[in-house]
């Protein structure tokens, strides 16, 4: 009989404990949404994995960042919530606590997003690339982050470990979009410290992403697409736009490898394409003046650093690395291995880098003495614009 009772008793016990509302605490709301995860369509708060679905993007987000980017939470309803915020723990956080809920005009919701596929986004279409789309701004993510290395859309966090930061396109990476979602008190973005942009970035032409040029010099960037004959990102122009290099006979990666992605899948993996028939000419410009093409000797049509060469004439900057027999930077040759210039020679040679300054790195026992002859100034006229450096051919 006693048996019966207790068995009777614990029953009771758990008709009560089952009929106590599903996740009462405050962090219950993490457990019980569904399972969509951030940027992905939704229909209704209870769709996403971290209880928001933004009010006018119908796209699930972060709670403290929808308040101020999405109008709130909601999307659905009439009127927009900051709920997820509140239970999550951010209540005391000043966009959290002046947050003034948005009233839904006639009280119908748009129709939530379609995913694009990875396809690049339509012009002026801010904040609508999903993680790992290509951008040229933070302003094209849907997460507020454009991965600062790759062009990449990327999560706020992760992208300041391995991609640098956001804000591709920037002079400088920055942390805003994790701070913006709340992430700010989280060691990776306490200790983030942004990234400048690379020398190569500052010094090649002023040409923008996606403006038209001739040759990799041209762009701001250092990368002028191959197929395109438009300025594009040094990585994403690899599986885009056949590499950078237009004008050239066989596409490179160049520019990935010096802005330092080299250790990357796509520039690894990276297969130069030659172009059928020879040098394509430059687009149309739509927009505004093509860059001039340079006067006297055709440098943009010799090889580009890196590339294997057996004389100084071969190479754009007028350097064939005189142990390695590959085109290089004049100056840097003296001083990174590469013997100096001149494969082929019986000695090295220094004259491009004496032409344009840099007599004193020259490599012990180079010459330095066809300052005058025209290819050797040609090639250090290239040289000087590629670099910024003043110099009259």
């Amino acid at each position: 009989m006693m048996l019966k009772f207790s068995l009777l008793v614990s029953l009771v016990a758990v008709s009560f404990v089952s009929a106590a509302p599903y996740g009462a605490s405050s962090s219950g709301l993490n457990r019980r949404q569904g399972t969509q995860f951030i940027t992905g369509p939704c229909t209704s708060d209870a769709d996403c994995a971290l209880g928001c679905c933004a009010f006018n993007t119908g796209k699930c987000a972060g709670a403290v960042v929808a308040l101020t980017r999405d109008g709130g939470c909601g999307f659905g309803n009439a009127q927009s919530n900051n709920n997820a915020a509140i239970a999550q723990g951010f209540g005391n956080q000043a966009d959290v606590i002046n947050f003034v809920p948005t009233q839904r005009a006639g009280g119908a919701a748009p129709a939530p997003p379609v995913n694009n596929g990875g396809a690049a986004p339509a012009a002026g279409a801010a904040g609508t690339q999903f993680i790992t789309g290509p951008c040229t701004s933070d302003a094209e993510c849907a997460l507020g982050c454009c991965a600062f290395r790759t062009g990449k859309c990327a999560g706020a966090v992760v992208a300041l470990t391995r991609d640098g930061g956001c804000g591709f396109g920037n002079a400088q990476s920055n942390n805003n979009a994790a701070i913006a979602q709340g992430f700010g008190n989280q060691a990776d973005v306490i200790n983030f410290v942004p990234t400048q942009a690379s020398a190569l970035k500052r010094r090649q032409g002023t040409q923008f992403i996606t403006g038209p040029c001739a040759t990799d010099s041209d762009c701001a960037l250092g990368c002028c697409g191959f197929n395109s004959g438009k300025c594009a990102g040094a990585v994403i122009a690899l599986t885009r736009d056949g590499g950078c290099g237009f004008g050239n006979e066989q596409s490179n990666n160049n520019a990935a490898i010096a802005q330092g992605f080299g250790g990357q899948a796509d520039v690894i993996n990276f297969v130069p394409t030659r172009r059928g028939g020879g040098g394509a000419a430059p687009p149309a410009n739509n927009s505004g003046a093509s860059p001039a093409a340079g006067a006297g000797i055709n440098q943009d049509a010799k090889k580009s650093v890196f590339v294997d060469c057996a004389s100084d004439s071969e190479c754009q900057q007028g350097c064939c690395g005189f142990s390695t027999g590959r085109c290089a930077g004049p100056a840097i040759a003296q001083a990174n291995g590469a013997g100096g210039c001149g494969r082929g020679s019986s000695v090295p040679n220094c004259d491009v880098a004496t032409l344009l300054g840099f007599g004193g790195q020259c490599i012990g026992g180079a010459t330095a003495n066809n300052g005058q002859d025209a290819v050797v100034r040609a090639a250090a006229g290239f040289s000087a614009r590629l670099n910024g450096i003043a110099f009259t051919p």
